[in-house]
């Protein structure tokens, strides 16, 4: 086997993870992109948009536009912060709780059948083969979000 070819079973392999990761996401009812928006403000409750934003590495505005359907859709609720108005604390309701175990639940599913006849040890394995080939090809210790960034500004792809 050429180093093509393994490449090339390492992208396919992570593009249909993320076609079943989108599908989950949307079983749930949820847009791309949301869950780990979700995430983040259940890790992080009463974190501002901006810190949101930052952390994440996604512009302001594809938070706000995420937040306010979160919002309408009942998962996300903003509160003014009472030191600077300026700021909107964001927090996960109840409903955003429960639709993130759900699709959390779903996505362990599709982690489970990935990885169905591979032994703890040969997992083991995997992980360290994968870090490996990470790190061979790190680049300035930048964040899988930054290098997209990247990417992105360099015109590697249009938005």
């Amino acid at each position: 086997m050429n180093y093509r070819e393994m490449v090339h079973k390492l992208i396919s392999t992570s593009l249909i993870h993320r076609y079943h990761i989108t599908k989950s996401a949307q079983k749930a009812g949820l847009y791309y992109g949301q869950p780990m928006i979700l995430e983040y403000i259940k890790e992080h409750t009463a974190c501002t948009q901006k810190e949101l934003a930052d952390s994440l590495h996604i512009s302001p505005a594809s938070v706000a536009t995420s937040i306010k359907r979160l919002e309408k859709s009942g998962y996300v609720t903003r509160s003014t912060d009472k030191d600077d108005i300026r700021k909107n604390r964001l927090f996960l309701t109840d409903k955003g709780l429960n639709i993130l175990t759900e699709f959390r639940s779903i996505c362990d599913e599709t982690d489970r059948e990935m990885f169905k006849g591979f032994s703890e040890e040969e997992c083991r394995l995997l992980c360290s083969f994968l870090e490996r080939l990470y790190n061979n090809l790190d680049t300035e210790n930048l964040t899988n979000s930054q290098m997209k960034a990247e990417i992105q500004r360099k015109g590697g792809r249009s938005k």
